[in-house]
């Protein structure tokens, strides 16, 4: 649903104390009704006289002095006739002049005359809260100054003892009554086969699953050969592990999310010491077999389960060097499969400061582990999508003659997920979340994001477009606001197998693998392009240096000669011509010759889901306006980006966009209050 409110009424930012702040019922709703439990004083643990047992009422400290330590205080005060603040002193000096210690004979030979008995100082309770001075005891008198110990039995205290009999009654048969409705209830249940009313308070509810229906999905092959097939996706995976020995040669990697384990291959290729795969699908049972088949089980630990469930890594390893996961779904943060890979980075990721050995075997201080992925970004542009909203909403207009028109409603309510062409975008794009991996905190993942998208050109604004850039760093630190991403060209299918080639007969590893494949899936046909070398970057890209310009001065390669005659034939250079045409470097030869003058120097690598890069198998996620609006080169569209995990299930997400649209050519009023437009989403 889309709303109309007054701009300013919407904060362009928000304090997370307001978001949680809700108001507090007052205390006499939230009070709990009297019963008469609760004028009956439970009973407090008490402490021994003698040593530090503690039983749980004073009258059982009382049993348990007498039969350890032969000294029953309720009997002494009775043979004595000891008042209630005599028994006090008397409770509080064995607590300060004897407690911890054997029977003293003087308390053997007690004769109600001791001086102890007189000292006001020892009404003063040695023992905070002693349950033993609160307790009373037959003999109790309510009369210290008649100095008569028998005082305790008088009229008013023997109706106090009537009274509490009758309470004891009481209670006994209001427990009967209570026994016997619930038997009552139990009979009628069965009889008439009835549910309580109360039933499904009675029982705790089933905690929520989100979790069961996401790890399943993840059991077909079908999701694991379309991400595979991606060439975007796996080309730079490959590339930043395969290109940077450094990195992850006798390194310990931990692969979150391992699916068919290819990322795990991909580390103990390039020289992993070891590599741990977790995955909670059931494609862990066709990792461990594909892991075997290359004969890297020697390598590769394949856990089945999650990630916050593992307690500890295998083999006593103490932390892992390095984070490898492709964690990334619909609007970057769909499924929150990050959520896992925070904890393994905070549970398992190497600390900056450990002392280990370095690569000459001297111990050195290492730096914080590194994580692969180290840093995404959120990116949100305007769209002019005429062919989605044809295909969605349009084509229920006119049904074999019918108006459908009710089957369009819901896909304004939820995000779409299409590839969208580069001439879609009526501007630039601008960063809504900036998500660094190495450092980012769970709760930072729900957010509230200002933006401000100006159009480049005239259009129907019609659609906002999200996507995501994708980095991966050598040294984990965060980039720069201004930090180019390469941009992959080409045309993508999802039946296109992507190739890989190996780097040389052995790997990186020094390990020959005998039973290795070249290509993913056993398929042997060539891609449409070779991957065995990294690809082109555009001019810019943080991902490598720049292809490197041809003179002007060098030539085109000549057409091919005629045939030779039978007799040769001298030719001559025309005039002005120094030096014959030369054929400029192959593209194979120019890469072939960056990379061996940079051979093993960190490589960073980075792609994006984006309209103006090659597609990817994320595509891009598009949130349909019910309201377009036409707009000129220019115009601002400005306002809030709210995301949040959902309600109803973890893994989808929540989303409203705020915008206020800003035509700067069409005069306004200066105290006009523009209208701020809010439509909500899902993202699912």
């Amino acid at each position: 649903m889309s709303v109309h409110i007054p701009a300013p009424a919407v904060p362009t930012s928000y304090d997370e104390d307001d978001i949680s702040r809700s108001s507090d019922a007052s205390e006499e709703d939230n009070k709990e009704l009297e019963t008469f439990d609760d004028w009956i004083e439970e009973e407090r643990p008490c402490k021994s006289l003698f040593d530090e047992n503690i039983l749980d009422s004073a009258t059982l400290a009382i049993e348990y002095d007498t039969k350890t330590h032969a000294f029953d205080i309720s009997e002494v005060s009775k043979r004595l006739g000891l008042d209630f603040f005599q028994r006090a002193r008397l409770i509080n000096h064995i607590r300060r002049e004897l407690g911890q210690k054997p029977l003293a004979p003087e308390l053997a030979n007690l004769t109600g005359k001791e001086a102890f008995l007189s000292d006001d100082g020892l009404l003063k309770p040695t023992l905070e809260d002693d349950p033993l001075l609160e307790l009373e005891l037959p003999g109790d008198s309510d009369d210290e100054e008649d100095g008569n110990p028998e005082a305790g039995t008088s009229a008013e205290s023997t109706k106090d003892k009537g009274l509490a009999k009758k309470v004891k009654k009481l209670e006994a048969q209001l427990k009967e009554a209570r026994e016997a409705v619930q038997q009552m209830r139990q009979l009628v249940q069965g009889r008439l086969n009835l549910l309580e009313p109360d039933s499904e308070k009675a029982a705790p509810e089933a905690p929520r699953d989100d979790d069961s229906h996401y790890f399943n999905s993840y059991a077909y092959n079908e999701i694991h050969a379309a991400m595979i097939q991606d060439t975007v996706r796996t080309s730079s995976y490959s590339k930043f592990i395969q290109s940077n020995p450094l990195i992850f040669r006798d390194a310990v990697v931990m692969d979150v999310g391992c699916g068919t384990g290819i990322l795990s291959m991909f580390a103990a290729r390039a020289g992993a010491r070891k590599v741990i795969a977790i995955d909670a699908s059931d494609v862990v049972t066709k990792a461990k077999q594909n892991i075997k088949d290359n004969g890297y089980e020697d390598i590769i630990t394949v856990i089945r389960g999650k990630v916050e469930s593992l307690e500890k890594l295998p083999d006593d390893i103490p932390y892992v060097d390095v984070i490898v996961s492709e964690w990334m779904g619909y609007c970057c943060i769909y499924e929150s499969m990050l959520d896992s890979v925070i904890v393994a980075r905070d549970k398992f990721l190497r600390k900056a400061g450990v002392v280990a050995p370095g690569p000459d075997g001297e111990d050195e201080t290492k730096e914080a582990g590194l994580m692969a992925p180290s840093q995404c970004r959120m990116m949100m542009c305007l769209g002019e999508t005429f062919d989605i909203i044809r295909e969605r909403i349009k084509y229920w207009d006119d049904v074999c003659g019918f108006k459908m028109t009710a089957m369009a409603e819901e896909v304004y309510d939820e995000a779409v997920s299409e590839v969208v062409k580069e001439d879609c975008m009526l501007g630039e794009a601008a960063t809504v979340k900036d998500i660094p991996v190495q450092h980012i905190a769970i709760k930072q993942l729900d957010f509230v994001a200002p933006f401000t998208l100006t159009t480049t050109r005239s259009g129907e604004l019609n659609s906002f477009i999200v996507y995501f850039d994708t980095f991966f760093t050598t040294d984990g630190k965060d980039l720069e606001p201004d930090a180019k991403v390469e941009l992959h060209k080409g045309d993508w299918a999802p039946g296109e197998v992507l190739q890989l080639g190996r780097r040389n007969s052995e790997g990186l590893d020094g390990h020959r693998r005998q039973k290795s494949v070249d290509s993913i899936g056993g398929h042997s046909r060539k891609s449409s392009r070779d991957l065995s070398g990294p690809p082109p970057v555009e001019q810019g890209a943080i991902t490598g240096e720049p292809l490197s310009s041809v003179p002007e001065s060098i030539s085109p390669p000549p057409p091919p000669p005629p045939p030779a005659p039978p007799a040769p034939a001298v030719l001559t250079a025309p005039v002005g011509i120094l030096s014959p045409p030369v054929r400029r470097p192959s593209l194979r030869a120019r890469s072939a010759s960056r990379r061996g003058s940079t051979a093993g120097l960190p490589k960073s690598v980075s792609f994006s889901t984006g309209p103006r890069s090659m597609p990817t198998h994320w595509k891009q996620t598009v949130f349909l306006l019910r309201e377009p609006i036409r707009v000129r080169k220019g115009t601002t569209v400005s306002g809030t980006f709210h995301c949040k995990k959902s309600k109803d299930n973890s893994r989808e997400l929540d989303v409203e966009i705020h915008y206020v649209v800003d035509d700067p050519s069409l005069s306004t009023d200066a105290g006009e209050a523009k209208e701020m437009i809010v439509q909500m989403f899902k993202v699912r």
